[in-house]
């Protein structure tokens, strides 16, 4: 199903009115006979006059994009942004973990064209959480069109050290990950290149604990953050 057509028939359809304009646009595959959870992205769009920011969300391992938009949605409708979460994408051959897929960017940056086409986006933010945030970092170079990544309970420093303009990177991540050196050769990357980076690490933090480290404050403090950024 195209992603225009779509979203012009659900304009026509639902009443423009305050709050929030939800759409969940179902990739090819769902045609057929596929449980949509694995195969939708997740689009949340305001019914704002003057431009916003997008928060686009890669999930983590072994989830969906509907898991990875609950951690954010309660702080990003509050300030009546728009929400995409992506699902990885099963037709281009991923299972349910970004890293492991490890396909060409261009497909997520295709994504977010299409929503800025349809609707006016005044900031691009990319956020990635455990396998979503070791992919970004993986690509690292491949962001340059964006306006700030978040790294939540993740990261992956990429195989090249070449630096590229890009945007500031904050970390939300925890000292007691096993994987937490991975986060930290990212960390480091990103401050060999000059890029402004947020060091956010949460003592003593497992996997699961950098998970419960987004609290409705902790998201706020991020989202403020880009804001000003």
């Amino acid at each position: 199903m195209k992603f225009a057509g779509l979203l012009a028939r659900t304009y026509r359809v639902l009443p423009r009115v305050a709050g929030l304009l939800i759409v969940a646009c179902a990739l090819e595959g769902a045609a057929h006979g596929a449980p949509r959870h694995q195969n939708a992205d997740v689009i949340e769009l305001p019914a704002a006059v003057e431009p916003v920011p997008l928060v686009v969300i890669l999930h983590g391992d072994r989830e969906h994009a509907p898991a990875a938009a609950a951690r954010w949605r309660p702080a990003i409708k509050k300030r009546g942004w728009a929400l995409l979460a992506l699902e990885c994408p099963t037709e281009l051959g991923c299972k349910d973990s970004w890293w492991k897929w490890d396909g060409d960017p261009g497909y997520v940056i295709d994504r977010i064209a299409k929503v800025k086409a349809e609707f006016a986006i005044s900031k691009v933010i990319l956020v990635g959480w455990s396998g979503g945030a070791s992919y970004i970092g993986w690509r690292a170079q491949a962001w340059t069109g964006i306006d700030a990544l978040v790294i939540h309970g993740g990261g992956m420093a990429p195989s090249s050290s070449d630096c590229m303009d890009g945007p500031p990177v904050y970390f939300l991540v925890g000292d007691k990950n096993p994987l937490h050196e991975l986060a930290r050769a990212l960390h480091d990357y990103f401050e060999g290149c000059k890029r402004e980076v947020v060091w956010d690490v949460v003592k003593g933090a497992d996997h699961e604990r950098e998970g419960s480290a987004l609290t409705a404050k902790k998201a706020a403090t991020v989202l403020d953050w880009v804001l000003a950024h």
